[in-house]
């Protein structure tokens, strides 16, 4: 099962502090890395970052929230699209507020055995239990289908190596 972990906070500069963590995280070694910055529609810099954040309504919540998918179960190849995975986690909460939501994330995949995503979310509303419920659950199945979809797919690559060094052709 996916993890969700979150905090807020109201205050724009402790939000673009986060950004900042989010894409300048130091690496396993302490190596500066910078991290690519994303939302819905694609890459996204920095600068239009903290454009988001200084235009959003006064009374916002900026919600940190990091999306873990179980590293047995659900990412143990290390290859979930977290992209997807992200943007599944975030429309199911936009579905429950009826809004589409302003969130940037980045995928951390660096400096911990498991890869998670950080992301930071404009919210109307302080969220409750039943939204993070709705949160895992969401990644949870966006992180099973992928990984039902990625096997399946190996297993056909396995058994069709497997007739062509059989000298089978179907």
């Amino acid at each position: 099962m996916a993890i969700i972990k979150a905090s807020y906070t109201r205050k724009r500069a402790v939000a673009k502090a986060a950004t900042r963590y989010i894409e300048n995280r130091p690496g396993k070694d302490g190596s500066r890395i910078v991290r690519t910055l994303f939302k819905a529609d694609g890459n996204v810099e920095r600068g239009d970052v903290y454009t988001m954040i200084d235009q959003a309504d006064k009374t916002s919540y900026y919600f940190r929230l990091v999306i873990s998918p179980d590293p047995q179960r659900e990412d143990s190849d290390k290859n979930l699209s977290l992209r997807e995975l992200t943007e599944k986690t975030i429309a199911s909460l936009e579905d429950r507020l009826q809004r589409p939501l302003q969130w940037v994330a980045a995928i951390h995949a660096d400096h911990a055995e498991h890869r998670h995503i950080h992301a930071i979310a404009i919210v109307p509303q302080r969220l409750n239990i039943q939204d993070f419920q709705r949160m895992r659950s969401a990644a949870t199945e966006e992180a099973l289908e992928q990984r039902h979809q990625l096997d399946l797919a190996r297993e056909q690559r396995e058994l069709s190596q497997q007739s062509e060094g059989l000298g089978l052709s179907w």
